[in-house]
């Protein structure tokens, strides 16, 4: 396995460095950022110091020591009212060692580049009057069905980590790969992740992560090589404990900085750059019903509920798309298992 990410790795910078053209892009690793399970969207993403699932090593690799149990989830998202689906499956071994798989498709994307009949604003052709031949949808101009072809997008991502402990202080490392296919077009990149958790209070928790440390690449067929700035997180949660009631709150919130330059639909500026704010909250009772809420980095609000037992725990979430997208809504539903009842019970192993 080390020897397969090894030359994997070889071979990608010998081909992304050999003549190619290098944009710098803002959305290239979408998929790890809209990754995620029910319990944490729900919450807003607001995960960089949630701890105890498959899933949150992607938030930050320092978690991938927190799980109690080998766990294996599951997550299914139907986003955007339909227009994407997406899964995700996570699975924590003894070792620390966290596995993270997800593929996202969109199916049926209209490419309409050749069915434009550019007959200017008489809906002419071969009249000269304004608008025709210019290559935009002008009033009175349509598009023709018939040369309107369709194409699919899919990406598939793999999300490796390994967390190490020292006194109170968790440390981990994530290496990331992406498949990328739109219509013929492919692409293939790779990143790294280093994350960092103070886990010094009893109640209370501060974390520290740097994505896309060494810009995150993907080399695309035609020979285009698209660069992904790092970013930072700085989170902090806490939690509240009733003495009279079996109650638990838990709040918590991540402040992220890109270095993409200032952006006027961010939440602050920091210097030359800007950021967001994601948060959460999260009541439990009796450690098996959670009702969550939560605000991610779109400015779109979730709130989302889960049921455990010992061995099985079971979410959903639904965000809601700001309105002024006309996106609808996103449904997200999870499935955690613990590994060994699943061996014990039902394998029978």
């Amino acid at each position: 396995m080390k020897n397969n990410i090894y030359f994997f790795i070889l071979y990608f910078f010998i081909i992304a460095f050999s003549n190619s053209q290098t944009y710098w892009v803002i959305e290239g690793w979408q998929l790890f950022k809209n990754a995620g399970d029910a319990r944490i969207l729900s919450l807003g993403s607001a995960a960089s110091t949630d701890f105890g699932t498959p899933v949150s090593p992607l938030f930050n690799p320092s978690l991938s020591s927190t799980a109690i149990n080998e766990n294996l989830s599951y997550t299914h998202q139907n986003r955007f009212g339909g227009s994407i689906s997406s899964d995700l499956i996570g699975f924590t071994t003894k070792k620390r060692l966290n596995y993270i798989f997800m593929r996202e498709s969109i199916g049926d994307i209209p490419d309409t580049r050749n069915a434009l009949l550019d007959y200017g604003l008489d809906g002419m052709p071969n009249t000269g009057d304004i608008g025709e031949n210019n290559g935009i949808l002008d009033d009175g101009e349509r598009l023709d069905s018939e040369k309107v072809n369709y194409f699919n997008q899919n990406q598939i991502g793999l999300h490796i980590s390994k967390s190490f402990t020292y006194n109170n202080y968790n440390l981990g490392l994530a290496i990331k790969f992406l498949d990328h296919h739109i219509g013929i077009q492919k692409s293939h990149g790779i990143g790294l992740d280093f994350g960092f958790l103070l886990n010094n209070w009893k109640s209370s928790k501060i974390s520290f992560v740097l994505k896309d440390i060494t810009t995150s690449w993907q080399v695309w067929n035609n020979g285009t090589i698209e660069r992904t700035k790092p970013s930072m997180v700085s989170g902090f949660s806490h939690s509240l404990f009733f003495k009279k009631y079996p109650i638990v709150l838990n709040g918590m919130t991540d402040f992220v900085i890109n270095f993409n330059g200032r952006s006027l639909d961010q939440d602050f500026s920091f210097g030359k750059n800007s950021g967001y704010i994601k948060y959460g909250l999260n009541l439990i009772y009796d450690y098996k019903i959670a009702v969550r809420l939560g605000k991610n980095n779109q400015d779109s609000f979730s709130i989302g509920i889960g049921l455990s037992w010992d061995n099985i725990s079971l979410d959903y979430a639904m965000i809601n798309e700001p309105s002024q997208t006309n996106f609808g809504t996103s449904n997200i539903v999870s499935l955690v298992l613990d590994v060994n009842w699943l061996q014990k019970t039902i394998l029978n192993l």
